[in-house]
Protein backbone atom coordinates (compact mmCIF):
# COMPACT_ATOMS: atom_id res chain seq x y z
CA UNK A 1 0.00 0.00 0.00
CA UNK A 2 1.42 3.11 -1.35
CA UNK A 3 1.80 5.90 1.65
CA UNK A 4 3.21 9.57 0.71
CA UNK A 5 1.91 11.02 4.31
CA UNK A 6 5.00 9.77 6.39
CA UNK A 7 6.68 12.40 8.13
CA UNK A 8 10.42 11.41 7.48
CA UNK A 9 12.13 9.08 10.24
CA UNK A 10 15.00 8.07 8.74
CA UNK A 11 17.71 9.04 5.28
CA UNK A 12 18.76 6.03 3.85
CA UNK A 13 21.55 6.57 1.04
CA UNK A 14 22.65 3.36 -1.34
CA UNK A 15 26.10 3.99 -2.62
CA UNK A 16 28.92 2.22 -4.28
CA UNK A 17 31.64 2.51 -5.51
CA UNK A 18 31.36 5.05 -8.47
CA UNK A 19 31.84 9.68 -7.89
CA UNK A 20 28.20 10.20 -9.16
CA UNK A 21 26.62 8.31 -6.39
CA UNK A 22 28.06 10.30 -3.95
CA UNK A 23 26.13 13.18 -5.69
CA UNK A 24 23.09 13.26 -3.59
CA UNK A 25 25.04 13.31 -0.07
CA UNK A 26 24.56 17.08 -0.09
CA UNK A 27 20.70 16.93 -0.24
CA UNK A 28 20.31 14.26 1.95
CA UNK A 29 22.37 15.97 4.41
CA UNK A 30 20.23 18.86 4.10
CA UNK A 31 16.82 16.87 5.04
CA UNK A 32 18.49 14.89 7.28
CA UNK A 33 19.79 18.20 9.37
CA UNK A 34 15.81 19.72 8.86
CA UNK A 35 14.01 16.64 9.94
CA UNK A 36 16.13 16.01 12.86
CA UNK A 37 16.47 12.02 11.93
CA UNK A 38 19.26 10.19 11.23
CA UNK A 39 20.71 9.34 8.17
CA UNK A 40 22.55 5.73 7.06
CA UNK A 41 24.91 5.28 4.39
CA UNK A 42 24.63 1.46 3.16
CA UNK A 43 26.75 -0.31 0.75
CA UNK A 44 26.71 -3.85 -0.51
CA UNK A 45 29.94 -5.83 -0.23
CA UNK A 46 30.85 -6.95 -3.97
CA UNK A 47 34.63 -8.36 -3.59
CA UNK A 48 34.38 -9.62 -7.43
CA UNK A 49 33.64 -6.52 -9.13
CA UNK A 50 34.62 -4.14 -6.40
CA UNK A 51 31.92 -2.00 -7.04
CA UNK A 52 30.93 -1.11 -3.28
CA UNK A 53 31.83 1.88 -0.97
CA UNK A 54 35.24 0.99 1.08
CA UNK A 55 35.08 3.71 2.81
CA UNK A 56 31.96 4.77 4.25
CA UNK A 57 33.71 5.45 8.06
CA UNK A 58 36.07 8.02 6.64
CA UNK A 59 32.89 9.67 4.68
CA UNK A 60 30.17 10.02 7.56
CA UNK A 61 32.95 11.87 9.82
CA UNK A 62 32.95 13.99 6.85
CA UNK A 63 29.27 15.00 6.35
CA UNK A 64 27.67 17.75 8.43
CA UNK A 65 25.60 15.87 10.41
CA UNK A 66 25.50 13.87 14.10
CA UNK A 67 23.65 10.90 13.80
CA UNK A 68 25.13 8.94 10.99
CA UNK A 69 25.19 5.46 11.32
CA UNK A 70 26.84 3.32 8.36
CA UNK A 71 26.53 -0.74 7.17
CA UNK A 72 28.12 -2.59 4.80
CA UNK A 73 25.73 -5.82 3.41
CA UNK A 74 27.98 -8.92 3.20
CA UNK A 75 25.75 -10.58 0.59
CA UNK A 76 22.93 -10.18 -1.84
CA UNK A 77 21.81 -8.53 -4.64
CA UNK A 78 21.80 -4.53 -4.01
CA UNK A 79 18.25 -3.76 -5.48
CA UNK A 80 16.50 -6.39 -3.27
CA UNK A 81 19.01 -5.17 -0.08
CA UNK A 82 18.15 -1.65 -0.42
CA UNK A 83 14.53 -2.43 -1.05
CA UNK A 84 14.50 -4.23 1.90
CA UNK A 85 15.87 -1.58 4.32
CA UNK A 86 13.54 1.07 2.85
CA UNK A 87 10.52 -1.07 3.74
CA UNK A 88 12.21 -1.96 7.34
CA UNK A 89 10.64 1.51 8.81
CA UNK A 90 8.08 3.20 7.70
CA UNK A 91 9.09 7.14 7.09
CA UNK A 92 12.29 6.36 5.24
CA UNK A 93 13.35 8.36 2.82
CA UNK A 94 15.66 6.77 0.00
CA UNK A 95 18.21 9.07 -1.41
CA UNK A 96 19.80 8.30 -4.70
CA UNK A 97 21.15 9.42 -7.87
CA UNK A 98 20.33 8.90 -11.12
CA UNK A 99 23.27 9.65 -13.46
CA UNK A 100 23.46 7.41 -16.53
CA UNK A 101 22.09 8.76 -19.94
CA UNK A 102 21.78 6.84 -23.05
CA UNK A 103 22.87 7.80 -26.67
CA UNK A 104 20.41 10.34 -26.91
CA UNK A 105 21.14 12.07 -23.68
CA UNK A 106 18.43 10.98 -22.15
CA UNK A 107 18.28 9.60 -18.46
CA UNK A 108 18.74 5.92 -18.06
CA UNK A 109 17.60 4.34 -14.46
CA UNK A 110 20.20 1.47 -13.72
CA UNK A 111 18.58 -2.20 -12.76
CA UNK A 112 19.04 -1.23 -9.17
CA UNK A 113 18.00 2.14 -8.98
CA UNK A 114 14.46 0.73 -10.92
CA UNK A 115 13.74 -1.92 -9.21
CA UNK A 116 14.13 0.67 -6.01
CA UNK A 117 11.90 2.45 -7.70
CA UNK A 118 9.35 -0.11 -8.09
CA UNK A 119 9.00 -1.45 -4.92
CA UNK A 120 8.87 2.13 -3.20
CA UNK A 121 6.07 2.91 -1.09
CA UNK A 122 6.84 6.71 0.07
CA UNK A 123 8.79 9.65 -1.59
CA UNK A 124 12.50 8.84 -3.27
CA UNK A 125 14.75 11.69 -3.69
CA UNK A 126 16.83 11.67 -6.70
CA UNK A 127 19.37 13.50 -8.40
CA UNK A 128 20.11 13.67 -11.66
CA UNK A 129 22.70 15.14 -14.43
CA UNK A 130 21.65 18.07 -14.18
CA UNK A 131 21.91 18.95 -10.28
CA UNK A 132 24.13 21.57 -9.67
CA UNK A 133 25.56 21.48 -5.86
CA UNK A 134 27.52 24.74 -6.26
CA UNK A 135 23.70 26.46 -5.96
CA UNK A 136 22.37 24.66 -3.06
CA UNK A 137 21.00 26.70 -0.36
CA UNK A 138 21.42 26.04 3.39
CA UNK A 139 18.26 24.64 3.51
CA UNK A 140 15.27 24.17 1.23
CA UNK A 141 12.45 26.19 1.62
CA UNK A 142 10.12 25.71 -1.57
CA UNK A 143 8.69 23.10 -3.33
CA UNK A 144 7.88 22.86 -6.62
CA UNK A 145 4.91 20.19 -7.40
CA UNK A 146 4.53 19.47 -11.17
CA UNK A 147 0.94 18.58 -12.03
CA UNK A 148 -0.04 16.95 -15.42
CA UNK A 149 -3.81 17.02 -14.92
CA UNK A 150 -4.02 13.53 -14.12
CA UNK A 151 -4.88 10.80 -11.72
CA UNK A 152 -1.42 11.02 -10.64
CA UNK A 153 -1.33 14.43 -10.19
CA UNK A 154 -3.63 13.49 -6.46
CA UNK A 155 -1.06 11.41 -5.46
CA UNK A 156 1.86 14.36 -5.92
CA UNK A 157 -0.33 16.52 -4.18
CA UNK A 158 -0.67 14.34 -0.93
CA UNK A 159 2.93 13.98 -0.69
CA UNK A 160 3.65 17.85 -1.10
CA UNK A 161 1.37 18.59 1.84
CA UNK A 162 2.82 16.32 4.04
CA UNK A 163 6.36 17.71 2.82
CA UNK A 164 4.70 21.22 3.37
CA UNK A 165 3.72 20.92 6.65
CA UNK A 166 7.20 18.83 8.30
CA UNK A 167 9.60 20.82 6.39
CA UNK A 168 7.81 24.68 6.86
CA UNK A 169 8.09 24.54 2.98
CA UNK A 170 5.99 26.53 0.58
CA UNK A 171 4.31 24.90 -2.31
CA UNK A 172 4.36 25.73 -5.97
CA UNK A 173 1.68 24.19 -8.22
CA UNK A 174 3.08 23.99 -11.49
CA UNK A 175 1.41 22.85 -14.57
CA UNK A 176 2.52 22.96 -18.07
CA UNK A 177 -0.07 24.11 -20.73
CA UNK A 178 0.16 23.53 -24.44
CA UNK A 179 0.97 26.46 -26.56
CA UNK A 180 -1.63 25.97 -28.80
CA UNK A 181 -4.53 26.07 -26.11
CA UNK A 182 -6.54 29.40 -26.29
CA UNK A 183 -6.62 32.11 -23.83
CA UNK A 184 -9.79 30.83 -22.26
CA UNK A 185 -8.45 27.33 -21.84
CA UNK A 186 -5.27 28.62 -20.75
CA UNK A 187 -7.27 31.00 -17.97
CA UNK A 188 -9.42 28.26 -16.97
CA UNK A 189 -7.01 25.98 -16.45
CA UNK A 190 -5.13 28.32 -13.96
CA UNK A 191 -8.05 29.47 -12.21
CA UNK A 192 -8.11 25.45 -11.57
CA UNK A 193 -4.74 25.51 -10.46
CA UNK A 194 -4.96 28.53 -8.20
CA UNK A 195 -8.66 26.66 -6.64
CA UNK A 196 -6.48 23.99 -5.50
CA UNK A 197 -3.38 26.24 -3.75
CA UNK A 198 -5.79 28.03 -2.15
CA UNK A 199 -7.55 24.80 -0.68
CA UNK A 200 -3.85 23.94 0.42
CA UNK A 201 -3.18 26.80 1.80
CA UNK A 202 -6.38 26.75 3.65
CA UNK A 203 -4.71 23.77 4.96
CA UNK A 204 -1.78 25.85 7.07
CA UNK A 205 0.08 25.36 4.21
CA UNK A 206 1.18 28.47 2.11
CA UNK A 207 0.39 27.22 -2.10
CA UNK A 208 0.63 29.63 -4.90
CA UNK A 209 0.01 28.08 -8.56
CA UNK A 210 2.12 28.80 -11.47
CA UNK A 211 1.02 28.34 -15.27
CA UNK A 212 3.80 27.86 -17.18
CA UNK A 213 2.98 27.63 -21.35
CA UNK A 214 5.76 25.63 -24.22
CA UNK A 215 5.72 22.46 -26.17
CA UNK A 216 8.36 20.79 -23.57
CA UNK A 217 7.32 20.74 -20.20
CA UNK A 218 10.74 19.19 -18.64
CA UNK A 219 12.42 22.03 -20.13
CA UNK A 220 9.59 24.46 -19.16
CA UNK A 221 9.90 23.47 -15.44
CA UNK A 222 13.61 22.87 -15.40
CA UNK A 223 14.01 26.63 -16.74
CA UNK A 224 11.57 27.38 -13.21
CA UNK A 225 13.63 25.36 -10.92
CA UNK A 226 16.82 27.40 -12.42
CA UNK A 227 14.74 30.64 -10.78
CA UNK A 228 14.54 28.67 -7.49
CA UNK A 229 18.01 27.52 -5.80
CA UNK A 230 15.86 26.86 -2.77
CA UNK A 231 13.85 24.53 -4.17
CA UNK A 232 12.75 20.87 -4.38
CA UNK A 233 10.87 19.47 -6.95
CA UNK A 234 8.13 16.92 -6.30
CA UNK A 235 6.47 15.09 -9.13
CA UNK A 236 4.61 11.39 -9.31
CA UNK A 237 5.89 8.20 -10.85
CA UNK A 238 3.96 6.18 -13.73
CA UNK A 239 3.31 3.19 -11.24
CA UNK A 240 5.20 -0.15 -11.53
CA UNK A 241 6.43 -0.42 -14.92
CA UNK A 242 9.69 -1.59 -15.98
CA UNK A 243 11.50 0.67 -18.29
CA UNK A 244 12.72 4.26 -17.33
CA UNK A 245 10.26 6.13 -19.41
CA UNK A 246 7.51 4.15 -18.42
CA UNK A 247 8.53 4.13 -14.77
CA UNK A 248 9.19 7.49 -14.34
CA UNK A 249 7.20 8.50 -17.27
CA UNK A 250 8.76 10.35 -20.41
CA UNK A 251 8.53 14.32 -18.65
CA UNK A 252 9.56 13.13 -14.88
CA UNK A 253 12.90 11.19 -16.88
CA UNK A 254 13.51 14.87 -18.85
CA UNK A 255 13.42 16.50 -15.98
CA UNK A 256 15.70 14.68 -13.91
CA UNK A 257 18.08 15.04 -16.82
CA UNK A 258 17.74 18.62 -16.51
CA UNK A 259 16.45 19.45 -13.47
CA UNK A 260 19.04 21.90 -11.17
CA UNK A 261 17.84 20.85 -8.34
CA UNK A 262 16.74 17.41 -6.57
CA UNK A 263 13.72 15.92 -7.59
CA UNK A 264 11.24 13.71 -5.42
CA UNK A 265 9.15 10.87 -7.13
CA UNK A 266 6.02 9.85 -5.11
CA UNK A 267 4.73 6.53 -6.28
CA UNK A 268 1.72 5.73 -7.35
CA UNK A 269 -0.69 2.67 -7.01
CA UNK A 270 -1.30 2.18 -11.12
Amino acid sequence: MVDTTVSVTRVLVPLDASDWARQVLDPAVRIARASGCPMELVTVYDPVRGNWAQDLDELADGLPHDDIDVSVVGAGWPGDVIAGMAGEQRGTLLCMSALHRDELARLVLGSVSAHVLRAAEEPVLLVGPGHRAEDAPERYRRLVVCLDGSTRSESALTAARAWGRDFGLELELVHVADPTRSDVERERLHARLTGVADELSGSTVPTTATLLTGDNPAEAIAELLGERPDALALTASHGRTGFTRLLLGGVTAELLTRSPCPVLVSPTSD
